[in-house]
């Protein structure tokens, strides 16, 4: 059953791809964006990677931690997303056992709205040199999912999104925080 709004968040032990093991019960106390991203090579992740480090100084004084979490290998990791300073974790996640813990899915459907949708995101992720391809491994009609998990480490957002684009806005994020 797909978690929503209210539910308590699943419990879970994982190591960033620095070797650092985060526990669910590390995140009581504090609001935690846990974010599901395809992989990390994929240009559209690495466009809100992006987007939240732009923003993570604001969200941090307001509260927020950030977890990401990629079907990738400790070493994509690191020659891709990880080749920037990132001040929150990104977690290798290649068996998908939290993927699967969190109910994170797939969709052709998602990905043809992608391309149909996503054109000036598509442009503006090649702006930043995030080039759109398909790697080795990778699963392309993954879709993105994020969850605000509140200091009670319950659900304050859930959103499984219905394309690669689509994620919780800024703007809902910082709402939560005041």
């Amino acid at each position: 059953m797909r978690l929503k709004t209210g539910d308590n968040a699943k419990a879970f032990t994982v190591k960033d791809y620095l070797g650092k093991t985060i526990h669910l019960e590390d995140l009581k106390g504090k609001y935690t964006l846990l974010a599901f991203f395809r992989n990390a090579e994929c240009a559209l992740c690495n466009l809100r990677v992006h987007q939240l480090l732009n923003a993570y100084p604001e969200l941090q004084r307001k509260g927020l931690q950030i977890l990401a979490v990629f079907e990738s290998t400790e070493e994509s990791i690191k020659n891709s997303v990880g080749k920037k300073e990132i001040p929150f974790p990104l977690i290798p996640d290649p068996s998908n056992s939290l993927y699967k813990l969190y109910d994170v899915g797939f969709s052709w459907l998602g990905v043809v709205k992608t391309i149909l949708t996503g054109k000036k995101e598509i442009k503006e992720a090649e702006g930043l040199g995030f080039e759109m391809k398909k790697v080795p491994g990778m699963k392309m009609d993954r879709m993105p999912a994020e969850f605000l998990i509140g200091p009670d480490l319950r659900m304050q957002i859930v959103k499984f999104s219905k394309k690669v684009t689509d994620h919780i806005s800024l703007e809902d994020l910082k709402a939560h925080l005041n």
